[in-house]
């Protein structure tokens, strides 16, 4: 390569990550400030000109937080939904994604395309018939009257990504296990979805990700405090004359902490089961 052509090639390297970089300065600056405002003192949070950096650091949020919230409580909740909608949203799009990837039959098409209608109705749209299946139901202020409608708009999702990366899967490797005398049943648990462990993680994270931060369901079915997630704590704290920003901010941050520890272990898997089935060969 001559100097001009080194010259030319690193100036797109400095351009590209100039670009790289302005892009996660806008996305990160919401994160940024929200965490920059539980150091400030309350007065600081709402001066003029706003300030970026607090002029006198306290953690004094999250003390009060620690002893005047529940958020232990909110998180441990947050949990049990979230982990909840995981395992009831897996135990339903594996077998649908699998047999739609293995098998030809009437309405296959239909069926798929139809599954993405869920995905086009916002959940407010759905809230009044949803709360009277609940109630119908008896499954008012229980974890469930969450979990099922939270399972319920992931699953489209997770259909689909499952059954692209199924779709990659050679049979041929099926058909030997099956000439060596395993079930159906074992040949998925064994076969086929271990080699899906990059399309799973990246359903376990969309799915948990979405019931984590579900506040609508929450404040719709629960009335239960004990049973608030992060997200219904933190309305919890909205008062009608008076709102503590400082907690509320606060206890956002401390409920990001988990999912950032999340990504953390499964960013690998993440990039790639959400890139499966993207290129065709």
């Amino acid at each position: 390569m001559t100097m001009a052509g080194y010259d030319r090639s690193r100036l797109r390297k400095v351009r590209l990550y100039g670009v790289l970089l302005a892009l996660l300065g806008v996305m990160m600056l919401p994160f940024y400030t929200m965490f920059s405002s539980t150091l400030k003192p309350e007065n600081e949070i709402f001066s003029a000109p706003a300030t970026l950096v607090p002029s006198d650091p306290t953690i004094q949020a999250y003390l009060d937080v620690w002893t005047q919230t529940d958020v232990l409580l909110w998180i441990a909740n947050s949990f049990v939904i979230s982990l909840g909608t995981v395992a009831l949203t897996l135990a339903l799009a594996i077998p649908a994604a699998y047999s739609c990837a293995r098998n030809d039959f009437v309405g296959k098409r239909t069926f798929l395309l139809s599954v993405l209608v869920v995905q086009m109705f916002a959940p407010v749209v759905l809230i009044v018939g949803l709360f009277d299946v609940i109630t119908q139901f008896g499954l008012f202020n229980t974890y469930l009257a969450v979990i099922i409608p939270a399972a319920a708009f992931t699953l489209p999702f997770n259909v689909w990504m499952l059954y692209g990366y199924f779709k990659t899967i050679p049979v041929a490797l099926e058909e030997s296990a099956r000439i060596d005398g395993a079930s159906q049943f074992q040949i998925l648990t064994k076969i086929v979805l271990p080699l899906t462990k990059p399309a799973l993680v990246a359903s376990i994270t969309y799915t948990f990700l979405y019931a984590w931060n579900r506040l609508l369901f929450v404040l719709t079915f629960l009335t239960d405090s004990a049973k608030y997630n992060v997200p219904r704590g933190v309305f919890s704290m909205v008062g009608a004359l008076q709102t503590d920003w400082r907690m509320m901010l606060t206890v956002s941050v401390i409920g990001i902490v988990p999912l950032l520890i999340l990504f953390a272990f499964l960013e690998e898997y993440i990039v790639a089961g959400m890139t499966a089935g993207a290129v065709k060969e």
